[in-house]
């Protein structure tokens, strides 16, 4: 049940983020905060291990030498290698995300021309069943509705 009506469940929480436009901006900000932290926490813990694993190649195979002479410092050499290592792996995972997301795009709007012409039946299919009583008082709860959600909304 929760399959079929999942169109109107969003729907539904797109019409309560506008009508609660404060909240949602408030919770956003913290939600995008709490994002970067995390991803900024992971980076930081990738790099020291790309770092640490570079430094032992670096002892391993004994060109630590030809690196701290290339670069004045020892650590910097391994900062370098560790950077151009992170910007290879992000680079790839772009790369891998440009590749697929066309398939996502028509996945999604094949997703949405479905819902659309389902509920666009569902309705018309239920609007023809109603009688002539029954659509003045549904137009009427409609208007109803409406004028009293617009004063939660000023």
């Amino acid at each position: 049940m929760l399959r079929r009506h999942l169109d109107l469940i969003i729907v539904g929480f797109i019409v309560l983020a506008i009508v609660m436009y404060d909240i949602t901006l408030e919770l956003l900000g913290e939600l995008f905060h709490l994002l970067f932290e995390l991803l900024h926490g992971a980076f930081e813990w990738i790099e020291l291990g790309i770092e640490e694993a570079v430094e032992v190649a670096f002892h391993i195979l004994n060109i630590g030498e030809v690196v701290e002479f290339l670069f004045d410092t020892g650590r910097h050499g391994s900062q370098v290698v560790t950077f151009y290592i992170l910007m290879s792996m992000i680079g790839y995972a772009l790369y891998r995300l440009w590749k697929i997301m066309p398939r996502i795009w028509l996945t999604f709007k094949l997703w949405l021309s479905e819902c659309w012409v389902r509920r666009k039946t569902e309705y018309e299919l239920y609007w023809q069943s109603l009688t002539l009583t029954h659509k003045a008082a549904l137009l009427v709860v409609v208007v109803a509705v409406g004028y009293i959600a617009s004063f939660f909304v000023i």
